[in-house]
């Protein structure tokens, strides 16, 4: 064969790489990016939900009482939680950075969220770093150190990857391991510990209105400071109730998203050029009533 025919196939072959568009890759990138942003919070949340606990206990307990020094005191018993977050915060991330690799080399415009992609390239070299914990395993470190990398890859030096089916068999089961870790930690963890919180606040609260009673008007005056006390407290269980639903939410989504990806694999011959496909759109909106859920809110 002719020299320019092999550069003349082989640039062919080039054009067509370039030009493959994927539109369901590119929209499950995007809504599973949305969904590890939906995540993040979670990660701070927990030791901000303990401390929040700490101090109620704190304000409910005989003796003195010092803000400053049950802010202290909270603060230390919880910054182990803190660290425990710090690890949760990179499996959101790695989810993310592999969700932002897959819709950047889909050759499409994600059909919403397309704002929402994010740079790639540090969880990675930040998950090997991290300790062994009972929740975070050295197998679930791994899982998510995988799909950093492969993110990475797919965006070599700048350069967009060609995506090919084996790439998402390769990381299919990392991905629900990874997803599996999150939900753990947002649905059983982080719910717990709301739980607990709100727990204190309610008894909290139930303390509050045992002592804004006022038998008489005589008694009103000196009952005001229990009665304008109810309303911050109320306010935080509100937070509480909104923060958990938003959890169980998330875990419902999240189970999806592996299901997405699956069928993505599934159907990689015939995904060019497709417009939709089912799984992947069933996840995209459920993420999109996530964000309309909160907006509502």
């Amino acid at each position: 064969m002719p020299y320019r025919l092999h550069a003349a196939l082989a640039l062919s072959l080039l054009a067509g790489c370039a030009t493959q568009q994927m539109q369901p890759v590119a929209d499950f990138g995007a809504a599973a990016n949305k969904l590890a942003a939906d995540y993040k919070p979670f990660a701070a949340g927990l030791a901000t939900s303990c401390e929040e606990r700490q101090r109620y206990r704190a304000v409910g307990n005989a003796g003195a009482f010092d803000a400053a020094a049950a802010e202290r005191e909270a603060a230390s018993l919880c910054a182990p939680l803190k660290q425990a977050g710090v690890t949760a915060a990179l499996f959101g991330q790695a989810l993310a950075e592999y969700a932002s690799a897959l819709a950047k080399v889909s050759g499409a415009k994600p059909t919403v969220f397309d704002s929402e992609l994010r740079d790639v390239g540090s969880a990675a070299g930040k998950l090997v770093t991290r300790d062994d914990t009972p929740l975070f395993n050295g197998t679930k470190l791994s899982a998510a150190t995988k799909i950093a990398r492969t993110a990475a890859e797919l965006l070599m030096e700048g350069q967009l990857q060609q995506l090919t089916r084996a790439t998402l068999e390769d990381n299919q089961e990392s991905l629900r391991v990874v997803v599996e870790a999150m939900k753990t930690y947002a649905g059983e963890v982080y719910a717990g510990q709301l739980a607990d919180t709100h727990d204190i606040m309610a008894g909290e609260l139930g303390r509050l209105v045992a002592a804004s009673n006022a038998p008489t008007q005589a008694d009103v005056d000196a009952r005001l400071p229990w009665r304008y006390a109810q309303t911050a407290t109320r306010t935080d269980i509100a937070a509480n109730e909104l923060e958990t639903r938003r959890v169980r939410a998330f875990a419902k989504t999240a189970d999806t998203l592996v299901e997405a990806h699956a069928a993505l694999i599934a159907n990689f011959d015939k995904i060019n050029g497709v417009k939709r496909l089912q799984l992947v759109t069933a996840f995209v909106k459920q993420v999109q009533a996530l964000s309309d859920d909160a907006a509502a809110l």
